[in-house]
């Protein structure tokens, strides 16, 4: 069932505007991303959505219900809070089936529903069950927190940055998990997350936020390639400032890179000729710094250039990537 927002507004003491008139609709059944820099009110909004923010304004409804005046208690909403929450007096088995057990669940079913919710998120192995959750690695805690959100049986489940406090290897292992669990599921999940290549990853839909208000909404990929604004760019990766007038850009892997004119008269490609500042291994890419004039571009490249800093370089494009932004 699909989540809509209608003008949510909310201004904390202070006057800080956290949301200002937010309002999207999100698919039925899709993972949705929130993503934005610290203060843009993701997490304002996703507290709003689970019952724990107060609005000044606005409405949430959910498959034609209104959320608004149910407490958070009776929303058929559950949260994965970025800090697990789980409690440290319970093993895993009763953290998992704390929801299920309130609701009314006992026995054989509530065991039965606690282990196959640990098969779902790989906690199966013998002896984990028992395991109180000071005994487990943070890996560990939020699959059993995720577990946890899923035993109640939400129509939706909200992520608070769930992946943030871990390592990288451990964040990509993670963010898998969650992406076959939401798929094998068919749930509606909304994930808020500062993280751009989190979000790209996992997200069927993608709401964007700057200082408390929706600055695009749509699919990830369509939003990378084609930003609205300059900001709304900015927040999913990196923009090169193109040369000329008119505020172009493009992005780094949209360059490519040589050290002569290579158009030979090709009407759908712009070049110029750029200084090597520096370039820097990345791992499985090397990005490159560039001068052009007084402005700073960065290219991507697989391997590294055999010129030295200082170096000309060209740089060329197809005029099909240049992307005209407004700020």
């Amino acid at each position: 069932m699909s989540l809509t927002l209608v003008d949510l507004s909310r201004r904390f003491p202070g006057g800080v505007l956290a949301l200002d008139r937010v309002s999207a609709t999100l698919p039925a059944g899709a993972y949705t991303c929130v993503m934005g820099a610290s203060g843009s009110g993701k997490t304002t909004l996703l507290r709003a959505i689970a019952g724990l923010e107060r609005l000044d304004g606005g409405s949430i409804v959910l498959g034609g219900a209104p959320l608004d005046r149910l407490p958070p208690e009776r929303r058929p909403v559950h949260t994965v809070f970025q800090g697990y929450a789980l409690f440290p007096h319970l093993d895993v088995a009763a953290n998992v089936g704390f929801a299920a057990r309130l609701a009314g669940l006992r026995g054989p079913a509530l065991a039965e529903r606690v282990a196959a919710l640990l098969r779902d998120v790989g906690l199966d192995a013998p002896g984990i069950a028992e395991r109180r959750p000071a005994a487990l690695s943070g890996g560990q805690q939020q699959r059993v927190a995720l577990a946890r959100a899923l035993a109640g049986e939400p129509r939706l489940v909200l992520l608070d940055e769930p992946l943030a406090a871990l390592d990288r290897p451990l964040r990509a292992d993670l963010r898998r998990m969650l992406a076959a669990t939401q798929r094998a599921r068919g749930l509606a999940f909304v994930h808020v997350t500062h993280d751009p290549e989190e979000a790209m990853a996992l997200a069927d839909h993608l709401l964007l936020l700057d200082h408390g208000r929706l600055i695009a909404s749509g699919p990830p990929a369509a939003l990378y390639a084609r930003p609205p604004t300059l900001a709304a760019g900015r927040l999913l990766g990196e923009l090169s400032p193109l040369p000329g007038a008119g505020g172009r850009w493009i992005r780094p892997e949209n360059l490519t890179l040589g050290t002569h004119m290579m158009l030979a008269g090709d009407p759908e490609r712009r070049a110029t000729v750029a200084r090597l500042v520096a370039q820097r291994c990345l791992g499985d890419r090397w990005e490159l710094e560039l001068a052009l004039g007084e402005r700073r571009l960065i290219a991507r490249a697989g391997a590294p250039l055999a010129e030295e800093p200082g170096a000309e370089v060209t740089l060329t494009w197809r005029i099909a990537d240049e992307l005209a932004l407004p700020r």
